[in-house]
């Protein structure tokens, strides 16, 4: 709600643009916080979890836990009300459509542990226990 108290506050920025900005932001957001980054920001670990990223690592990888739960419907329910205060666009539909998929995806069981690269952009890790 911060980050559309904020898209608010710019004139040229209609609602339904601010909505659909507030679901991007989350989902950029949220996939480098949970799926991009790898390893802990403490060392107490002995780097037990340097090959994990933030998903894999909580509830020990546990799936459809509460709090996984919770933070699966987050951007499912961003992605319903952006596209409802965006008036059924289609544009925006299909903008706040591929936002939400490219969080929701990575986050479902089929996809633990499952890396993507991209050539130059990510670095090449192998993952043990694949």
């Amino acid at each position: 709600m911060l980050l559309k108290f904020f898209y608010d506050l710019i004139p040229i920025y209609t609602n339904e643009i601010s909505w659909t900005l507030t679901n991007v932001t989350y989902v950029i957001g949220s996939y480098i916080m949970f799926h991009q980054i790898k390893g802990t920001p403490f060392d107490f670990n002995n780097g037990a979890y340097d090959n994990l990223n933030m998903w894999e690592q909580i509830d020990n990888g546990a799936q459809f836990t509460p709090v996984k739960k919770f933070l699966l419907g987050v951007p499912i329910a961003l992605f319903l009300i952006s596209t409802h205060y965006s008036n059924y666009d289609l544009t925006l539909f299909v903008v706040n459509l591929v936002a939400c998929l490219v969080v929701v995806i990575p986050k479902l069981p089929f996809s633990h542990r499952l890396r993507v690269n991209i050539p130059y952009l990510t670095d090449q890790q192998i993952v043990p226990g694949i």
